[in-house]
């Protein structure tokens, strides 16, 4: 049986608020005593992870995410405590949205090419943008885990891996050890010509 859409939007929230809570835990990992400097490459990070949800959650015009008109502030670079402040505040917006309808429809305006020169929109989702806000967040976590490994810094193990990632490394770890299969022998469609 699929999931309501409400069952669905509430899981995606919940996903998107865990790694809120997982980019507040990397903030309080750089306040402590030894800690390395949050600015980079950490700060840089969660700045652009930061003002990616703030286009979606808090857009300038409503139905419209602009995740390339963004005002890059540099506070919340340099800043643990305004990074906080900001990723506290995203979280209430999200727990305002529990009944949020995955099927609603927003445009996406951005640049394109590879040096920016020409704008677009397209048309979206809500469902659609959470999912990839999720995505956008976890491969910045992965781009960070170096770091924090580095710096014995205290992140959730699975920081930074894709959900298909862990949970692919979790059925490995619980499946029964394979059984060698005869070796079959690859057929060679070229041979036909």
């Amino acid at each position: 049986m699929t999931p309501s859409v409400n069952a669905e939007a509430t899981r995606l929230l919940d996903f998107n608020h865990h790694l809120l809570d997982q980019a507040l835990g990397l903030v309080a990992a750089h306040e402590r005593p030894g800690a390395p400097p949050f600015a980079t490459p950490a700060g840089a990070h969660l700045r652009h992870v930061i003002e990616h949800y703030e286009a979606l959650l808090i857009p300038r015009r409503p139905g419209t995410v602009d995740y390339d008109s963004r005002r890059r502030d540099p506070e919340v670079e340099r800043s643990p405590r305004a990074a906080r402040a900001r990723l506290q505040a995203l979280q209430q917006c999200l727990q305002l949205w529990r009944d949020a309808a995955l099927g609603a429809v927003l445009q996406v305006r951005g640049q394109g090419g590879t040096a920016g020169e020409f704008g677009f929109e397209v048309a979206s989702t809500l469902g659609r943008e959470l999912a990839f806000l999720a995505s956008h967040t976890v491969h910045h976590f992965a781009l960070l885990k170096p770091h924090c490994l580095q710096h014995h810094l205290a992140v959730d193990a699975d920081f930074g891996k894709a959900p298909a990632t862990v949970a692919h490394e979790r059925a490995r770890d619980t499946a029964p050890t394979p059984t060698l299969m005869k070796e079959i022998p690859c057929h060679n469609a070229l041979s036909a010509v």
